[in-house]
């Protein structure tokens, strides 16, 4: 499984997961923006839900994250299929538990203009995205995010924040599907030490590396 198809099956939620704070926001630009500056790591848990260009539901998933920037994340879907997306900095490692299959692949500049970049990226946000303020609503600040470059793997992505977090955010494709996720029990007492962003392929699983 490449990382690209990876990243697609967990609808790209790593990458927009931020900070949480007791200050309200001018703007959820403003929120993001101090995210990137001043959060180092942090984990929580998510629920995920896959939509169809019908409405229709695809998939219901449950999982945890965890990230320590610059580059260092650990992605989880526990439920209903074990799925690991885990990276050290250097490179990315997709873990599929039922197939048996490990994938690794250097980041690289390809990360860099992914929603991931967002989360885990050192790079100016506004370099790689175009950010508007959506207002306010559902005692929400809404921001859209859209890429700038026009071979990503999603269209745009919209983030509802409330007291300096994400607490809701949809990631919209080219064909009409949506994912919906929900960011919860964010935790940010200790930083994780590096050998937890570490793959260690277990027993009789075959770490594929490509370029």
């Amino acid at each position: 499984m490449r990382i690209q198809q990876f990243l697609y099956r967990t609808g790209f939620a790593l990458a927009l997961m931020a900070g949480t704070s007791s200050v309200a926001w001018a703007s959820a630009q403003d929120a993001l923006s101090n995210f990137v500056k001043n959060r180092g790591f942090a984990e929580g848990q998510f629920s995920q839900v896959v939509i169809s260009p019908t409405g229709a539901v695809k998939q219901r998933g449950t999982g945890e994250f965890s990230f320590s920037r610059p580059g260092k994340f650990r992605w989880e879907i526990k439920k209903p299929y074990p799925l690991l997306l885990l990276s050290n900095g250097t490179v990315v490692v997709s873990f599929d538990e039922d197939m048996g299959h490990a994938t690794q692949k250097p980041i690289g500049n390809a990360m860099d203009s992914t929603p991931v970049a967002l989360l885990f990226g050192s790079k100016d946000v506004d370099k790689l995205f175009n950010l508007k303020d959506e207002g306010s609503k559902d005692g929400k600040q809404w921001l859209v995010v859209k890429p700038k470059d026009k071979d990503n793997l999603f269209d745009f992505a919209r983030i509802g924040w409330k007291d300096g977090l994400p607490v809701n955010l949809e990631i919209h494709d080219a064909l009409g599907q949506v994912t919906q996720l929900e960011l919860t029990n964010w935790r940010f007492d200790k930083q994780l030490p590096a050998s937890f962003f570490e793959f260690k392929a277990p027993a009789g699983v075959d770490l594929i590396r490509t370029q």
